[in-house]
């Protein structure tokens, strides 16, 4: 009975130090077309672009239970183009180590930023490559992702969180920038509030540059029946603005209608979709977003153009 035991005791042991491995991707087909001022473009597949849900990726996670509460967490993620089957180093999309803990998360890599997570906290599409919002602002006024980045991200207390992101002098050299990188968030999400205010600021710009950071504030509420967003947006330089919009669940269906205008531009995006639910990993939807024309000199988009998607999306 000892014996036994003791081999009960040493196999849950070495269980709990093996790590937990997890393949995972998304697919994601559509057949689109851009129609844009004094052009008119054939529809073709579209597999990583603007009418897409969001772009095609596998990717493998790592996790292993350190004990006493902590873990820690390797992820590596790539895009893959399914009309071709080609997949690159260089379209990588997570490459980061993580420690996470009572403490809250400490993570190191390239990542999703932390601008990215302040938006998607309450933008309606869950941050879609089709999205009117990160199309006209992107992520108050950046990119989705970081190389090189450290961050720290605290504990949720009461529906509350917050990341603070660096990037290195030397890293924000080797990334192509000037210098460091400051990139933040707070987040508040319960009930049926969500709240993410989004800043990074680079500490050096190319001449002539704005100097200013970069903000973004937006919520959502649910009232039941449906999801109402707005935001306000506040990028460095002229561009600045606001977002309006609601999400409708319909039984299997759901409808978003969407507006972002850049009132430093005088530049205004609409978004129409309407998604069907095949599973719980599986959608079917289409999408129209109108990219507005800049009405100032030095504007974002030179014509309007019409851009339609009707396509699937399958997470596996």
């Amino acid at each position: 009975m000892k014996k036994t035991l003791i081999a009960l005791a040493v196999l849950a042991a070495s269980s709990a130090a093996m790590a937990q491995v997890t393949l995972y991707g998304v697919a994601d087909i559509a057949l689109g077309a851009v129609n844009a001022t004094g052009v008119k473009s054939d529809a073709n597949m579209k597999t990583n672009d603007a009418q897409n849900d969001g772009n095609s990726r596998w990717g493998i996670k790592v996790v292993e239970d350190l004990g006493g509460g902590m873990k820690a967490t390797a992820q590596f993620e790539q895009n893959i183009d399914y009309s071709t089957g080609a997949a690159d180093v260089a379209s990588g999309r997570y490459a980061y180590m993580a420690l996470d803990g009572g403490f809250g998360r400490i993570k190191a890599g390239r990542t999703l930023s932390p601008s990215f997570f302040g938006v998607a906290a309450w933008e309606l599409t869950g941050a879609a490559n089709f999205s009117a919002v990160a199309n006209q602002f992107a992520f108050a006024g950046g990119g989705s992702r970081n190389s090189r980045e450290f961050s720290y991200t605290t504990p949720k207390m009461g529906g509350f969180s917050a990341t603070l992101g660096y990037v290195t002098e030397l890293d924000g050299v080797e990334n192509g920038g000037l210098g460091s990188k400051l990139d933040a968030n707070a987040i508040y999400a319960a009930g049926p509030l969500a709240v993410g205010l989004s800043y990074w600021k680079n500490d050096k710009v190319a001449a002539g540059a704005s100097t200013d950071g970069n903000y973004a504030l937006g919520a959502n509420y649910n009232f039941g029946a449906f999801i109402l967003a707005g935001s306000f947006q506040d990028a460095a330089g002229p561009s600045q603005g606001w977002s309006l919009g609601a999400r409708v669940p319909v039984g299997p269906w759901a409808f978003t209608v969407d507006v972002a205008q850049d009132t430093g531009f005088d530049d205004t995006d609409y978004l129409l979709y309407a998604g069907y639910s095949l599973s719980k990993r599986t959608t079917a939807y289409f999408d129209y977003r109108r990219d507005g024309k800049s009405n100032k000199a030095g504007g974002k988009s030179a014509v309007d153009a019409d851009i339609y998607g009707i396509g699937v999306r399958h997470n596996f």
